[in-house]
């Protein structure tokens, strides 16, 4: 996400969000419990300490302290869980929705910047292979989604604030936007782009077991978070994918239009496609490409995968990998 931010910020988290639990049944009928919340919290408080320079959270104050900058207060308004276990045997469709807002004020406790959040994350989870074969494999899909809404909540912090540098003295804060702005972020991004372009993105692999073993046969979407850094809106922009003639004809759309973006605001696209079988491993590239009509464009993000026969265990290879950044 970049240098931290050189600002003192207290975040404040409600008490509640790590007895946060939901509540689902297993595939032998058993009800079970997700302990959501502490999850969640560990995100927000990672995301913070990764975006500001000195992070206080409220039971640490000492007197000695010094003032703060701001003060974030997080609510985690609403959460919803489902999971259709009754449609596949092995592969379960889960979603999980949340719904947050982060309001941040200055030393005085003016309300400066009001923005809300939602997380909407759907996989398909695989049964555990042990015991009664009951149990769905859940933490990874429920951390996958504690950091998307993480990042979501500090990149639109660090849009606030305009991307200051980490090298900027601490002279004072900057005025941030109308508390009535209101805008989602998308996922940790990349670096800020260095042409005339305003949007800014993260491109992301994601299997459809969530196992980061990228089998052939296998659907893997590629998810694009872009937001507009600018002071304007942006129209008539589009995402694009290139690379390996192999993986890329299997997606049935190589371009997709993004909507218009207006200041500060994220919108996420998702591009689908069905990896190609393999007998061994095959080495592949999905160039992603982010670029408005006039023709300034985001920096290029290059996403190196490894295609593995179907039926790979994922302790047999490497983890998938993330995307390369432009340097």
């Amino acid at each position: 996400m970049g240098d931290p931010l050189p600002y003192t910020v207290t975040v404040e988290l409600p008490p509640s969000i790590t007895q946060e639990t939901l509540r689902y049944t297993d595939s032998c009928g058993q009800p079970g419990e997700i302990p959501v919340g502490r999850q969640v919290e560990e995100a927000l408080r990672e995301g913070a300490r990764r975006t500001f320079t000195t992070v206080v959270l409220p039971h640490e104050k000492t007197g000695d302290a010094a003032p703060p900058h701001y003060v974030m207060k997080l609510d985690v308004r609403d959460w919803a869980f489902s999971l259709d276990k009754d449609a596949l045997y092995d592969r379960a469709p889960a979603v999980l929705r949340m719904n947050a807002i982060a309001r941040m004020y200055d030393e005085q406790g003016t309300l400066l910047r009001e923005t809300e959040f939602k997380v909407n994350r759907m996989e398909r989870l695989r049964l555990e292979r042990v015991g009664r074969n009951c149990d769905y494999i859940i933490d990874p899909f429920i951390q996958d989604t504690a950091v998307e809404l993480a990042s979501k909540v500090f990149l639109d912090a660090r849009v606030a604030f305009g991307e200051q540098p980490s090298s900027s003295p601490v002279a004072q804060a900057p005025q941030l936007d109308s508390p009535n702005l209101s805008s989602t972020a998308g996922s940790s991004l990349g670096t800020a782009p260095s042409g005339p372009s305003s949007l800014r993105f993260k491109a992301l692999l994601l299997d459809e077991n969530n196992n980061l073993v990228l089998e052939g046969g296998e659907h893997v979407r590629v998810r694009i978070d872009i937001v507009n850094t600018g002071a304007s809106t942006v129209h008539n922009a589009s995402a694009s994918l290139t690379g390996t003639p192999a993986v890329i004809r299997q997606f049935p759309a190589t371009t997709l239009t993004i909507p218009p973006l207006q200041p500060g605001q994220t919108k996420s696209l998702e591009f689908v496609a069905t990896l190609p079988p393999t007998n061994k491993p095959q080495q592949a590239e999905i160039r992603v490409s982010v670029a408005e009509s006039q023709g300034s464009a985001a920096p290029p993000q290059t996403l190196s995968l490894t295609i593995q026969p179907a039926g790979t265990r994922a302790n047999d290879v490497d983890p998938t990998p993330t995307p390369t950044l432009p340097q």
